[in-house]
Parts: structure tokens; C-alpha cells; sequence
């Protein structure tokens, strides 16, 4: 996400209706990815959206969900996005970001505080190749805690490895235990989490997408209210000393049993190690030749890059 201003007032108040209707690629021929603000999204960035829409949310299709995309801005002409992987005529496509632009909904003044959404009144929320790219992604796990109804869903990827690229930051790589770590601090539950070790897609494989799937649980008023202070307090480390008062007066208005808010169409379920099946699907497809053949050509390639290039000009 970008910097940027207010766009909308409130997330919960206009019509922000989907326009992508975009079938999943197939990993055997994939398409180009999307640059988003953030990143392209490679293509098994997006094929992990279409898994994780496949394996969670294929009960509700014909479910009055509302979706939140965030880092959703998207570069002109480009049409592969976390929205078309959602895209359902039965559910409230919004894509938030903090610049206007293609694929935005909604713009937020502040990423870490987003004050223009409500809280509790998400029922997905996915965010692709944007932690990398924030500063401060532990206030990201919590926001996106925060919007979430009880029983919703996040859907989250970004890189587990691959090159240096600002935009205008670029701050961080996520191993195994990132996400489950990030889980346990937000609150949420955590139904799976993979890195993408195994080279079983063909393009992107430098980025080893790192991805999770994590449930809000039905929390009671004394759990709200724990939530609510751990988000305030998490929120007010960012920029100097905790605002106490703050603190006290955010905590104790969302701890009212009455706050606890509505609860998601979509039932508590266990993990379904999606992205798992998924990759051993695409090895047992492909042809094991062919594959290490192209990892062969791809080390030769950089063998080469290393020979004729500087070693002052290197970066490995």
C-alpha cells in the first residue's frame, strides 16, 4: 500500500460491486501476474487465492459475504487480481489501499489505523504481497484482526524469499513459523500456513509464498475486551510513548457485551492443508524431467549472471 487520503467515509456505507470475472490460471500454462502497488502478482500468488477460496469458502458461495481485499490498487490494463480470484456475484467486493486508483474502494488516511472501516464488518479478508512492503505488518495482523467478524477468514501471502524490491519499501521475508507466530499475537486462530520450499510452480519460485489461513474465534465481553486493548496498545507503540487515556477509553467502549457485533455466515472449521494438496496435485501433473531441466537452466543462468557481472554489482 501507498500513502494516500480519505476516499471513502465509511467502509460500510455505498455499493463497491466486483467487475473482475476472471477464471483461476492454470499453474500448467500460467498466465502473466498483476502489478499491484505493491508487486506483480505472480501467478502462484493467485493460484493460492483460488485455493483458498476453493477449500474455505465453497460452502458459502451463494452467502452474502463481504470481501476485503487489502493492497489492492492495481496497475492500468491489468486484470488478475485477489478480486477476480473472489469474484461472486452474491458477495461485496472492496479493495483498500492508501492512494486511489484502479481496483481501490476505499483509501485509507492512516495503513496502520483504518479508521474508515468498521470494526467487525468483514467476512474475508485477503491481503497478497503487501507485508513485505509494511513497515510495521504487526499493526496489519491486528487491523485485519480488527475488521474481521467472529468466524471470519484471512487469507494472507508474501514472500518467503526472492530479490529486493522497494515500493517504496521493502522490509521483510516470512519463514515457517512467521505466520503462526503473527496468529497467536492477533488473536486469531490459525487453520494453515505454508511456505512454497518445493519449486512445484513454474514461475515465481524465487518468492517462496509464504501463505496462511487464519479464523477470527467467537470471542466473549471479557475476550473483546482483551482484543480491543492488545489492538490499542499494539497500534500506540508505533510512533512513540502509549496513549493511556486512549488506551482505556478504546478498550473499554469495545468491551460492552453489546460490541461483540455480528457473526460471519462462515462456520468455525478445522484446517484442510489446501496449499499442501495443491502442491503435490501440480508435482504428481507435471513432468519431473522437464522440471529439474528448468531448474538446471534457471542455475545456470545465474552462474552466469555471477561470472560476468562485478562483484561490486552484485547482490546474491
Amino acid at each position: 500500500m501507498r500513502c494516500g487520503r480519505v476516499h471513502h467515509d465509511n467502509l460500510t456505507r455505498g455499493d463497491f460491486s466486483c467487475t473482475f470475472r476472471n477464471k483461476c490460471p492454470s499453474e500448467q500454462g500460467p498466465r502473466a501476474g498483476v502489478l499491484t502497488v505493491a508487486l506483480f502478482m505472480h501467478s502462484s500468488a493467485y493460484d493460492k487465492a483460488c485455493v483458498f477460496r476453493a477449500a474455505y469458502l465453497s460452502d458459502c458461495e451463494s452467502s452474502a459475504l463481504t470481501v476485503l481485499d487489502v493492497g489492492s490498487a492495481m496497475v492500468d490494463g491489468q486484470s488478475l487480481a485477489n478480486r477476480a480470484a473472489m469474484a461472486n456475484d452474491a458477495w461485496r467486493m472492496i479493495g483498500l489501499d492508501i492512494e486511489p486508483g484502479l481496483n481501490v474502494d476505499v483509501v485509507v488516511a492512516d495503513p496502520y489505523d483504518w479508521s474508515e472501516i468498521a470494526s467487525g464488518s468483514i467476512d474475508v479478508v485477503t491481503c497478497s504481497e503487501v507485508f513485505e512492503h509494511a513497515e510495521y505488518f504487526w499493526i496489519t495482523i491486528l487491523e485485519i484482526a480488527r475488521v474481521l467478524k467472529p468466524n471470519g477468514l484471512a487469507f494472507i501471502t508474501s514472500p518467503g524469499g526472492g530479490p529486493r524490491h522497494r515500493f517504496p519499501v521493502d522490509c521483510w521475508r516470512f519463514y515457517d513459523d512467521a505466520f503462526p507466530a503473527l496468529a497467536r499475537y492477533a488473536g486469531l486462530n490459525l487453520l494453515e500456513a505454508q511456505v512454497q520450499w518445493v519449486p512445484a510452480y513454474r514461475k515465481g519460485i524465487q518468492w517462496r509464498d509464504s501463505s496462511a489461513v487464519m479464523q477470527k474465534p467467537l470471542r466473549d465481553a471479557a475476550e473483546g475486551f482483551e482484543e480491543a486493548l492488545r489492538q490499542t496498545i499494539g497500534k500506540s507503540l508505533r510512533g512513540g510513548k502509549p496513549a493511556i487515556e486512549e488506551i482505556l477509553v478504546v478498550a473499554g467502549r469495545n468491551s460492552a457485551p453489546d460490541e461483540i457485533g455480528e457473526i460471519s455466515p462462515l462456520k468455525a472449521q478445522p484446517g484442510r492443508n489446501a496449499f499442501a494438496a495443491r502442491e503435490a496435485e501440480l508435482l504428481a501433473a507435471g513432468n519431473m524431467l522437464l522440471m529439474k531441466t528448468r531448474l538446471v537452466m534457471r542455475q545456470i543462468r545465474e552462474i552466469k549472471r555471477i561470472i560476468t557481472t562485478p562483484l561490486k554489482d552484485l547482490h546474491l
